[in-house]
């Protein structure tokens, strides 16, 4: 269940939590992660609490029972399109229906915000990687390395050719196998997403990121 003393910004999994939280920091915000030991009191009430879920399933059914408890406070979810964003954009708003929203027949390309009445609540969602195209986590990381990173380009020729000579990840994964075979080479190889962010192996300026971190502060101001 939700903290209920605080905001909260639901994501599917840890990648998400650590990659929000160190693309926040890098931003100049902070807010802490379930289980943080820092003092609450650190942190004004209207910071949320970065969750993970689990998965999108997870975050899915959490908005049903997220935001009847966020009274006067927000409540954020952020998932991944993967196929196809019109698709997950309909699960979320079949959530959201009963809590007399107006909601738009596509995500906008600046994410979802807006206040339920009913609960004096403020309501957002994004999602991965722009609200717009099919992906994942992973494409919107990618578009934080630089165009034309010689590295990348490797990285994904390697993986092409990893391919015809038996590696078994499935389609689907293509691009995650990319970006871990692009942090391979960097200074201190194999970080975590969200350390290679705090590494500053990632750019935090791309369009995309810009237009996220927009949105985080619309829905909490």
């Amino acid at each position: 269940m939700p903290t209920l003393e605080r905001s909260n910004l639901h994501v599917e999994g840890p990648n998400d939590v650590h990659v929000v939280h160190h693309l926040l920091l890098r931003h100049g915000i902070d807010c802490p992660i379930r289980g943080d030991k820092r003092p609450q009191h650190e942190f004004a009430d209207s910071v949320p609490e970065l969750t993970a879920a689990g998965d999108k399933d997870a975050v899915l059914a959490t908005i049903e029972t997220a935001v009847p408890v966020s009274n006067d406070r927000s409540v954020g979810f952020i998932l991944d399109t993967d196929e196809n964003p019109r698709v997950r954009w309909r699960a979320v708003c079949n959530r959201l229906e009963g809590f007399g929203l107006e909601l738009p027949d596509e995500v906008p390309n600046e994410g979802f915000v807006a206040d339920v009445e009913d609960f004096r609540a403020r309501v957002g969602v994004w999602l991965m990687p722009d609200n717009q195209r099919s992906g994942a986590l992973e494409h919107f990381l990618q578009d934080l390395v630089p165009d034309n990173d010689p590295l990348l380009l490797l990285a994904e020729s390697s993986t092409e050719q990893a391919k015809t000579c038996g590696a078994t990840f499935a389609e689907i994964h293509s691009r995650k196998a990319v970006l871990h075979a692009w942090l391979a080479w960097q200074e201190k190889p194999g970080l975590p997403y969200g350390r290679a962010i705090q590494a500053r192996y990632f750019s935090i300026d791309s369009p995309a990121a810009l237009a996220f971190v927009d949105w985080y502060r619309r829905l909490f101001p």
